[in-house]
């Protein structure tokens, strides 16, 4: 379905055509990307210098669990799915999402954030991050029987090449209750 708005000249009345294009486009659907109802959403946190969310969304005829981190301070960032388990050289936490409970994983981790190298200061070892900013996790899960009560668990870390590394977060449930199966 369409919508045709004829729009006044921008010098008319430039607030008019701002306030009929945009509603134009929310109108049409156009714009804006389509928000699904989550089926759970849990309770934001920080922790470790990185602010945290978590919902539950249904994805693909299927689930997926999304994880948002973001450090909080300027220069930090977050450490790679591709980091090893036990770091470089003993050095970082590699970042990590499990579910247990009502939830379990149908698939890994993925991310679309976009990974680089850094070399913190007095350290010699090359750590894969996050570029700066917010990075969305995504784990596609399934729905097990039994219960409608879930966990997500987190281990993350954010490193910044001139001010060190911040404390490390293992194993940081966020609890969840599910809505009803469709």
């Amino acid at each position: 379905m369409g919508i045709a708005t004829r729009l006044p000249a921008l010098g008319a009345n430039p607030c008019v055509s701002l306030t009929l294009a945009v509603s134009a486009l929310l109108l049409t659907g156009c714009g804006h990307e389509q928000n699904t109802d989550p089926a759970a959403v849990g309770a934001p946190f920080s922790d470790g210098g990185v602010a945290v969310s978590v919902t539950v969304e249904s994805h693909d005829g299927g689930l997926r669990v999304l994880a948002e981190l973001r450090p909080e301070r300027d220069g930090f960032h977050v450490y790679s799915l591709a980091l090893p388990d036990g770091g470089v050289d003993g050095i970082g936490i590699p970042t990590r999402i499990r579910t247990e409970g009502a939830l379990r994983s149908a698939g890994p981790a993925t991310t679309d954030a976009r990974e680089r190298v850094v070399r913190p200061d007095g350290l010699d070892v090359r750590l894969p991050v996050y570029e700066d900013g917010r990075v969305t996790l995504q784990l596609p899960v399934r729905r097990v029987g039994g219960t409608d009560r879930a966990k997500v668990l987190l281990s993350y870390g954010a490193c910044s090449e001139r001010d060190g590394c911040l404390a490390p977060v293992r194993d940081r449930a966020v609890a969840l209750t599910l809505r009803p199966a469709d």
